[in-house]
């Protein structure tokens, strides 16, 4: 049996995963601001929850008590926290707004994972974060939510280097049915085009299904460093499905750069590597 803490367990992703994971016999536990969206998980013999509101420093630093108290380790930490406001251009938003998104989205996600580094399974450990759209382009409007998704990949790949028994890795869900969307309706600043093409994703049959989410994490923890640390995976978009799953293992342990921030085009220019000694003269 596995302890997964899922950070947000509130969330749609948080209480799907939690509910997959109780389903196949771990221990689960999580962390909620809000407890109207927990559903049956308040009652699960194997899942313990605590009120946490990530945005405040001293309730992410409390968490160390729990773990402390319950005396267990973790085997799986999944962020599943997300707010996407504010969803305007930047000289127009209140900085003081746009730096606490910010933080929520990416640096208070980093601190509970510092404060509870200590409990992890010193063995190994995998470490989920959610990516955002507009890590390769950009999405108009969301500079706060973006920007954080980068920072959180960006660790990935620190964490990955620095840690030999972390499988630390972030995947983008792309278009996925959930509440977070009726937080951007329900802001009467969200520009008129992002409201229309919210809604008439809603009322779509398309969208990323919620078990495909676990199914891919489930195989990137089952895959491990070589093939998932540090790297940036797209669930809609990336052939991680069995019929395609070897030829992408086999890409990934071949090329340490594949699915990371880099500089598009970084060597135009320049002479093809082999050229080039150690010392980087030709």
């Amino acid at each position: 049996m596995k302890t997964i803490f899922i950070l947000s367990i509130s969330s749609d992703i948080g209480r799907h995963l939690a509910r997959q994971y109780l389903a196949k016999g771990h221990r689960v536990l999580g962390t909620y601001r809000h407890g109207h969206n927990l559903g049956p998980l308040h009652n699960q013999p194997n899942c313990t929850l605590w009120r946490c509101d990530v945005s405040q420093e001293k309730d992410v630093a409390k968490l160390a008590g729990e773990f402390r108290k319950l005396k267990i380790a973790w085997d799986v930490f999944i962020s599943c926290v997300g707010n996407p406001l504010p969803v305007m251009p930047f000289f127009e938003c209140d900085f003081d707004e746009w730096q606490n998104s910010v933080r929520v989205n990416s640096i208070a996600q980093l601190q509970a994972l510092h404060v509870l580094h200590p409990f992890r399974n010193p063995k190994k450990a995998d470490v989920v974060y959610f990516a955002g759209g507009g890590m390769n382009g950009k999405v108009m409007n969301f500079s706060a939510y973006t920007i954080s998704k980068i920072m959180l990949a960006k660790m990935c790949e620190f964490l990955d280097a620095e840690n030999k028994n972390l499988n630390v890795f972030i995947v983008g869900p792309g278009w996925t049915k959930t509440k977070i969307h009726q937080t951007i309706l329900s802001d009467r600043r969200t520009a008129a085009g992002k409201i229309k093409e919210t809604k008439e994703f809603l009322s779509a049959k398309a969208g990323t299904k919620l078990n495909d989410i676990f199914e891919c994490i489930e195989w990137l923890c089952k895959e491990g460093k070589p093939v998932a640390s540090g790297r940036n995976f797209s669930i809609a978009y990336d052939p991680w499905r069995k019929a395609k799953r070897g030829a992408l293992v086999k890409a990934l342990n071949g090329n340490e750069d594949m699915y990371k921030l880099r500089r598009q085009g970084n060597n135009w220019g320049q002479p093809p590597i082999s050229t080039i000694s150690k010392n980087g003269e030709k």
